[in-house]
């Protein structure tokens, strides 16, 4: 940012201060030529850095609205995602940068968005909308796979994935302070809840975190994990797979969801209340 004329002058002058050879130079009027000296530069070093700023945002702005086509500028496009059942969103590119002809943040019905690489010149794109997040439905998705047909690069194939969330079982011993026998259940199962709610999306479910946020919990004593079980949407429970099992030594540091985020197992006799055991002490 530009400094002022008389933060530049202010500066001349310490720094003339500091040289013995312009001690002399003391007088304060306005019109002494030593004065005057500092004044004439001081003013055209403030113009030069006013130039400079204006430089700098120009580039700035040709930088912004660049396409670099990079995951983090495809997830920002993501975001900017337009889609209304009864009147389509028609994408246009001007001067190529691609934008609506009337931005309406109320239908960007997208909350969550990851990109990463997928096979030979692939781009897997997962998303999800609404909070909690929930898949897409058909038509949206269509949609939205055409936008990126849109703002992509030619060549790369786009894969917009938007599924129910991957589930998780967790069979634990919990043991407890009897005084919270009336609580702790409920408050185990609230704080993997927000745990799983909190993870970032496209992230990490770790096992270690698990533990820690049942440990967390006001009463409990200690907790023992015996088994982790995780699955995506569209898999069977019978095809669950292990990430942790202490009878079979399997100790997988984390898992991560193929849909991009994930909730409790769903399955009869296999959701937290199951499978989480609890001892008073």
């Amino acid at each position: 940012m530009a400094r002022s004329t008389a933060q530049i002058k202010s500066q001349m002058i310490d720094a003339k201060n500091q040289e013995t050879d312009l001690q002399g130079l003391t007088s304060t009027s306005q019109t002494a030529v030593w004065n005057l000296i500092l004044f004439i530069c001081a003013g055209a070093i403030n113009i030069m850095e006013q130039l400079q700023d204006l430089f700098k945002s120009d580039i700035e702005t040709q930088i912004s609205n660049a396409i670099p086509n990079t995951p983090q500028w495809l997830q920002q496009q993501a975001f900017k995602f337009q889609y209304d059942a009864n009147n389509p969103q028609v994408l246009q590119l001007v001067d190529l940068i691609p934008t609506y002809p009337i931005v309406n943040t109320n239908l960007q019905i997208l909350t969550r968005c990851s990109v990463s690489n997928g096979n030979n010149k692939e781009v897997n794109i997962r998303v999800a909308k609404q909070e909690p997040p929930v898949k897409l439905v058909t038509a949206e998705r269509t949609a939205l796979v055409s936008y990126f047909g849109v703002i992509g690069n030619a060549g790369i194939t786009y894969n917009v994935i938007s599924i129910e969330p991957d589930l998780i079982e967790i069979d634990a011993d919990v043991y407890y302070d009897a005084q919270y026998s009336a609580v702790v259940q409920s408050a185990v199962k609230t704080a993997l809840y927000t745990y799983l709610s909190t993870i970032d999306f496209n992230g990490y479910v770790y096992v270690a975190k698990i533990e820690d946020t049942i440990q967390a919990i006001s009463g409990v004593k200690d907790v023992k994990i015996n088994n982790i079980y995780v699955r995506a949407s569209y898999e069977s429970y019978a095809n669950k797979h292990t990430i942790y099992s202490l009878s079979t030594g399997t100790n997988a540091r984390y898992y991560q969801p193929y849909a991009g985020y994930i909730v409790e197992e769903t399955t009869t006799s296999h959701t937290f209340t199951d499978t989480i055991n609890y001892f008073a002490q």
